[in-house]
């Protein structure tokens, strides 16, 4: 892997990292870097640690970039809050319960700070099996369709169901934390027992309780890494959560204990937001370089479509029944039309098997 990858990761995790002492950036932030820090989602971060005197040394480009990156998050957010409002409003009033994940949850409370969450959608979850239900509330209400699933089955089998559009905001509703086939998947758990409410500027918001956020964020981790990705601000959000809590190291253990046989990769990515934290006491004890060399290699530009492949097909053949399983199979190789002619852009005269052949030569 690049040494200049590296060199960019240790900078960034210092720049970003929970410390009570201030850091000083000694070398000059390029273009290159400015870049890297946004991709991962960390400019407003950054020109709020630059606020809090946790940060110096950053020049006027660097920190009027990452300053107007703030306030366009500070502004996204007034509208996606505005968006969660009317989505929680039209399933109460459906009898649909509902829970903010994600970005609006985190941004709403776990952070100090609107601005300092990107987001790029809304993310909710409603009880499972109450999906299809939901979409059908918001489709009513002017939503737009964004994507088309591969099949009915594979929308009832995934986390979430197709994302809509409202108000100009994309809209995820999840039906579950993660797909029937996931192996973080927890079936016997109804989420909408473990959560906590609040109020955000007149708005009521409940998200997971933090054992169960961390879980959440934490096996998302893991399945993006799986995937071959991973993104610094994914860190931040779990450092700042364990943070949160009296006892991190009691916390943590129960956290990683809800799913045993995943306990080695949840803690692998629970040591990498650790690096965040170095006032902690597990600071000490991390492998940093091999942590560093991990997260350079996770963030390079590499091609991972063969492993996402075997992933899926590995997460559709644990989904429970056999004749689920056959259907999903078949329909990832075969899709329904709507979804082919969605994914292919196809013409209008263009016949059925002709896509299906692009999708099995993968052109």
């Amino acid at each position: 892997m690049s040494k200049h990858i590296t060199k960019q990761v240790k900078e960034l995790i210092n720049m970003v990292a929970l410390r009570n002492e201030t850091y000083i950036v000694e070398e000059a932030i390029d273009a290159e870097f400015i870049r890297f820090c946004n991709d991962n989602g960390l400019g407003a971060w950054c020109y709020s640690q630059h606020q809090k005197n946790s940060l110096r040394g950053l020049d006027k480009v660097s920190l009027s970039n990452w300053k107007a990156i703030y306030f366009q998050n500070t502004i996204k957010y007034q509208r996606y809050l505005a968006v969660f409002s009317k989505v929680s409003q039209l399933l109460c009033e459906a009898g649909i319960p509902i829970m903010a994940l994600k970005g609006i949850a985190l941004a709403s409370h776990l952070y100090s700070d609107d601005g300092l969450r990107p987001m790029g959608d809304v993310d909710i979850m409603v009880p499972d099996g109450m999906g299809m239900a939901a979409l059908d509330v918001l489709m009513k209400a002017g939503a737009e369709q964004l994507v088309v699933p591969r099949s009915s089955y594979h929308e009832l089998a995934d986390a979430h169901v197709r994302a809509v559009r409202l108000d100009g905001v994309m809209v995820e509703i999840h039906q579950r934390l993660f797909s029937l086939g996931s192996s973080f998947h927890t079936p016997e758990i109804d989420f909408f027992k473990y959560t906590n409410g609040f109020e955000k500027q007149g708005v009521k918001i409940h998200q997971l309780n933090p054992d169960w956020m961390a879980y959440h964020l934490i096996a998302h981790a893991v399945k993006g890494i799986e995937m071959g990705g991973l993104r610094i601000g994914w860190l931040l959000d779990i450092a700042l959560l364990i943070n949160q809590q009296k006892d991190d190291e009691a916390f943590v253990e129960k956290v990683v204990n809800i799913m045993p046989k995943k306990k080695a990769a949840m803690q692998s990515v629970i040591d990498m937001a650790m690096l965040l934290l170095p006032d902690s006491n597990r600071y000490g004890v991390l492998n940093h370089s091999k942590l560093y060399d991990e997260i350079s290699y996770l963030l390079e530009d590499n091609n991972h479509e063969k492993i996402y492949r075997f992933i899926n097909l590995r997460q559709l053949s644990r989904v429970p029944g056999l004749s689920n399983k056959l259907m999903l199979l078949y329909h990832e190789f075969f899709p329904c039309r709507e979804y082919m002619r969605y994914r292919y852009h196809a013409k209008a005269n263009e016949s059925l098997w002709r896509l299906y052949l692009k999708r099995i030569i993968r052109r």
